[in-house]
């Protein structure tokens, strides 16, 4: 007898689980996925890292990878990521999160891209994410002999946070180059290629006023849209220089088609003596076309509050020496639509 009311109690605790697991099944699409590599409008060169994390309630199925819109590959899927375990604790596999691959940027041609990621959970659920990016790359999209590259010749220069190389030997012809710290990588990576001695035709100094929109935002604060930007820059050859806002300084490059890459010095943020912020801009375009894309990159060092983080923007920019501003576009719009300076947004 007592065994019969245990094999009751057993199938009735079997049955309720039953009723349990059905009312409550994992919700599909309920995906979580982050990009951390290429970052958001910067420039990449050779083979480099492709990675990120992804979690959903229903299990992960397959990351896909697009290249300008063509389906590429699968990533592997399966990287340790106890951070990310530890923040969706719930989430199947949470601890094994991490999607990554080689990628050989340099396979496609020099200029902007997109990829998209696409994750897929075991309910055939899914969830995207978007990124520009630029190619700078030289003509030969893998230069596999060591011997083929020669510094014979060249000469170099620096400013605070790049390096720059004139009359680098690549596979039988020069370029210039310049290299950027890139804190994924935590290193120095080419970001600009040009052909050695051909400077751009057109001066493209001047003063240039941006306006541009929100587009992403990995920051824990809110960061406010639309946002207006003014560059009063100079050009001597592929070099460019100047300020934003009448202040801060700016570097960079432009090659003969006008795409232009700047990058800006560094804010400090109210350091303390446990945690000290910095921010700065980087900008990236074409001034022929009038397009921009900005993003500003903050950075925390010691005991802060926040991490590592970007505001991304895309919008217009437009030459305004010259013209006058009660009559351009750019100041017709900066009257009807009111905006936040980037030195404002830059201190969070």
């Amino acid at each position: 007898m007592t065994l019969l009311k245990i094999s009751e109690l057993t199938i009735g605790a079997l049955t309720l689980g039953s009723i349990l697991m059905t009312v409550s099944p994992s919700w599909a699409g309920d995906i979580v996925l982050f990009v951390e590599e290429p970052a958001a409008n910067s420039a990449y060169s050779g083979v480099a890292n492709l990675r990120g994390w992804v979690v959903g309630s229903a299990g992960i199925s397959r990351v896909e990878l697009y290249v300008d819109g063509a389906l590429t590959t699968n990533i592997p899927v399966g990287g340790r990521r106890t951070d990310v375990g530890s923040a969706y604790p719930n989430y199947p596999d949470s601890n094994n999160a991490g999607f990554s691959m080689a990628f050989n940027y340099s396979s496609l041609t020099s200029g902007p891209h997109a990829l998209r990621i696409r994750a897929v959970d075991r309910e055939n659920a899914s969830r995207e994410q978007s990124v520009s990016f630029s190619v700078a790359r030289f003509n030969t999209s893998y230069i596999a002999d060591p011997a083929k590259i020669s510094l014979v010749g060249a000469t170099g220069s620096l400013d605070t946070r790049s390096i720059y190389l004139k009359n680098l030997a690549a596979d039988g012809q020069t370029y210039d180059v310049r290299l950027d710290w890139r804190t994924e990588v935590q290193g120095f990576v080419i970001t600009q290629i040009v052909p050695a001695g051909s400077p751009p035709e057109d001066n493209f100094g001047g003063t240039y006023h941006s306006q541009v929109s929100l587009t992403s935002n990995s920051c824990a604060f809110a960061v406010s849209s639309p946002v207006e930007s003014e560059l009063k820059l100079t050009q001597s050859h592929s070099q460019i220089s100047g300020t934003e806002g009448g202040q801060l300084p700016v570097t960079g490059t432009v090659d003969a088609l006008g795409n232009f890459v700047l990058t800006s010095s560094r804010l400090v943020q109210n350091p303390t003596a446990s945690c000290r912020g910095e921010s700065y801009f980087s900008y990236q375009g074409n001034f022929p076309s009038q397009t921009v894309a900005i993003t500003i990159n903050y950075e925390y060092f010691g005991s802060c509050q926040y991490r590592n983080c970007a505001a991304s923007f895309q919008g217009s920019i437009a030459k305004t020496s010259g013209v006058d501003d009660s009559s351009s576009a750019a100041s017709r719009l900066t009257a009807t639509i009111p905006a936040r300076p980037l030195l404002e947004l830059a201190r969070p």
